[in-house]
């Protein structure tokens, strides 16, 4: 026998009112721990599923983690395919290829990062809607439930397992779709930190960056609130203090693993009530212009667009400093909010993340970058106003950065 779970509509509304009401929507069922994937068929037949399309790519299917998925599917006696073309940045194309296969599955698993669980996510909207998938851009735009999708992330970064959104590439655009709804987040998250051991620093540092702008960027949105304070406040220290260990030794740190792990999923839990701020407005152009790796796009973005932001909500940079481990004892609230900054730009000069110009970004892209930025929905949560001559300023202190 299965509850009754109200399932509310997405209200970003920033101007309640003295009441100061606010909806919560949390995420699906959760299952972490190491050694969490192995549950995964199991787990499929509870839900009464015995079809599924396995979306991932072909580097996770080469080197053998798709095959522990596929092993417990065979142990359950779960019927599956594979589909293991998902790219950096998924496209329309994708989605469209993941719901062919999927029309007459009964579930879709997404295992990888964003690049493969957004795609689930999507595809899952559109075999039970149909249309194409372009139809969704926004919030709450499907009439009918998705087909249920099991994520399965092996990065600590997007959070894509316990959010609402699928953020899509369109690639004859040039521009990135987000797409949400309360009934768009997985059924089930199955979180094991054992999956991300293996992954090089690069990948490491770029996702787990990604994963600290979401924690940052939902602290500090004109959208937050207490449960999302406490859920964010929570990753950002997990986060700051295993990143580092996480990217330089984390075949053998399990517990960096596991930390990097929880705090990507809190950050996931927490921004989705929250949405982010103008580092993701800078990235998603970086990413479908580029091709800038979205993890790589906010751990440069993030210090700078803090930086701009710092006065607009000091109390909560200060709060940063003191997550960062830093003592701000005596020091006013601007002082303090500078410290935590700083510890932003620190972390970034510490990893391995390339620059900007790497990706064929210059200068002279900076205005059509700015233009694009100004169309992001995360202007609107982000605590300081901006204007597309801000974004030409900041663009270019991020390609200076780190020169």
């Amino acid at each position: 026998m299965f509850r009754q779970v109200a399932q509310l509509p997405l209200d970003y509304d920033l101007f309640k009112g003295p009441e100061k009401i606010f909806n919560w929507s949390p995420a699906g069922s959760v299952i972490f721990g190491n050694g969490a994937v192995a549950k995964t068929g199991e787990e499929i037949r509870r839900l009464g599923g015995k079809k599924v399309v396995l979306t991932t790519d072909e580097g996770l299917v080469k080197f053998g983690v798709a095959q522990k998925v596929i092993d417990s599917l065979e142990a359950a006696g779960v019927e599956y395919t594979v589909f293991d073309k998902c790219e950096a940045n998924p496209s329309v194309e994708t989605v469209e290829a993941v719901a062919e296969l999927a029309k007459d599955a009964d579930m879709i698993i997404g295992l990888g990062g964003g690049s493969s669980i957004d795609p689930a996510k999507a595809a899952a909207i559109l075999v039970t809607n149909g249309g194409n998938i372009r139809d969704y851009e926004g919030c709450d735009l499907f009439e009918k439930a998705p087909l249920p999708v099991i994520a399965i992330p092996t990065a600590a970064g997007t959070g894509a397992e316990v959010t609402c959104f699928a953020v899509i590439t369109d690639v004859q655009k040039q521009w990135k779709m987000a797409i949400g709804g309360s009934h768009n987040i997985p059924s089930l998250a199955i979180c094991d930190p054992e999956l991300t051991a293996s992954l090089p620093p690069l990948f490491t540092a770029a996702t787990g960056m990604d994963a600290l702008t979401h924690a940052v960027e939902g602290f500090v949105s004109r959208g937050s609130e207490p449960i999302s304070d406490a859920l964010l406040g929570q990753a950002i220290r997990l986060i700051a203090g295993s990143l580092q260990r996480a990217t330089f030794k984390g075949e053998y740190d399990k517990d960096a693993r596991y930390d990097m792990m929880m705090g990507s999923l809190m950050a996931g839990m927490g921004f989705v009530n929250t949405i982010l701020g103008i580092s993701h407005s800078m990235a998603h152009p970086l990413g479908a212009i580029f091709g800038v790796p979205h993890g790589v796009g906010n751990a440069i973005c993030l210090p700078v667009i803090s930086e701009f932001n710092i006065y607009a909500n000091p109390e909560k940079y200060a709060q940063i400093a003191v997550l960062f481990g830093e003592d701000i004892t005596g020091l006013s609230a601007n002082e303090a909010a500078k410290v935590g900054v700083q510890c932003l730009y620190d972390l970034l000069a510490s990893l391995p993340i390339p620059p900007l110009d790497s990706y064929g970004v210059s200068e002279s892209d900076i205005p059509h970058l700015a233009e694009e930025a100004m169309k992001g929905g995360d202007r609107f949560t982000n605590p300081r106003e901006t204007t597309i001559d801000d974004f030409k300023v900041l663009y270019k202190k991020c390609l200076e950065l780190q020169k």
